[in-house]
């Protein structure tokens, strides 16, 4: 035909229709989804593996939690989730010359005489040497104030 007709075969194809949704029937009376219609409207702020156990319980029977949930999207009752805020820093500061900021690092390190020891260290942001460091049995407060405090001196010492 397409020689006859003068045209490429390529041209004789057929007009693609856009495909539909295929329609679901709707079973006739099911108890699980009228339970979880009815649990998903008396706990509204609850999620769905939440509402299945609740289906489960009034049930007394296993209930899938996927077909709860492909229930409750089709009913159109699903709790839209809360994006997770971003943890805030507490703000964004720039080193532009030493001893202008420093950082204090804890990290715990193996020693075979004492086992799991605590290192803490100064470190100085703009040039990333470390100012101060000390190597504890115990990682408290204190120690690290002991350090801060050792360090600044000797900054102070050096500058002055």
């Amino acid at each position: 035909m397409a020689r006859v007709a003068g045209i490429s075969r390529q041209a004789l194809h057929r007009e693609p229709r856009p495909r539909t949704v295929p329609q679901r029937r709707r079973p006739p009376a099911d108890p699980v989804e009228a339970a979880t219609v009815a649990e998903a409207l008396a706990n509204q702020t609850d999620g769905y593996r939440m509402i299945c156990a609740f289906v489960r319980r009034r049930l007394g029977i296993a209930v899938n939690r996927k077909r709860v949930l492909r229930v409750i999207r089709e009913r159109k009752l699903i709790q839209r989730r809360r994006p997770l805020e971003r943890r805030k820093r507490p703000g964004f500061f720039r080193a532009e010359r030493p001893r202008q900021l420093w950082r204090l690092d804890m990290s715990s390190v193996w020693v075979a005489e004492h086992g799991w020891t605590c290192l803490v260290a100064i470190i100085d942001c703009c040039t990333r040497e470390i100012v101060a460091w000390q190597l504890e049995l115990r990682c408290r407060a204190d120690e690290a104030i002991a350090l801060m405090e050792r360090a600044a001196a000797k900054a102070q010492h050096r500058a002055g």
